[in-house]
């Protein structure tokens, strides 16, 4: 358990965080001032955690990695997103 703890990285919810947050929130609702074109028709309502996941993934350059199209509007916007299909996964399972 020491070895993984010792692996993890911690990131603070922060100011800079919380602005992401709000910025792919209101995005998302097509209300960005910073955006003035969406390739997408009507707002996409986005859970409180998939906001947060979103978020800490742009602040820290990430790709998403998901099994759903949830994060599909953002992807090459905030960050890159990957979709897997988890059937793909399921010879490492038996």
């Amino acid at each position: 358990m020491d070895n993984f703890l010792n692996t993890i990285k911690i990131v603070d919810v922060n100011r800079l965080s919380i602005n992401i947050y709000a910025g792919i929130d209101a995005y998302s609702q097509k209300l960005n001032p910073d955006f003035e074109s969406y390739s997408f028709a009507t707002p996409r309502n986005m859970g409180k955690n998939d906001l947060w996941i979103a978020s800490l993934a742009a602040m820290l350059g990430l790709t998403l990695v998901t099994t759903d199209a949830d994060f599909d509007h953002l992807n090459g916007v905030f960050f890159d997103v990957k979709r897997i299909d988890p059937f793909d996964f399921l010879p490492f399972f038996k």
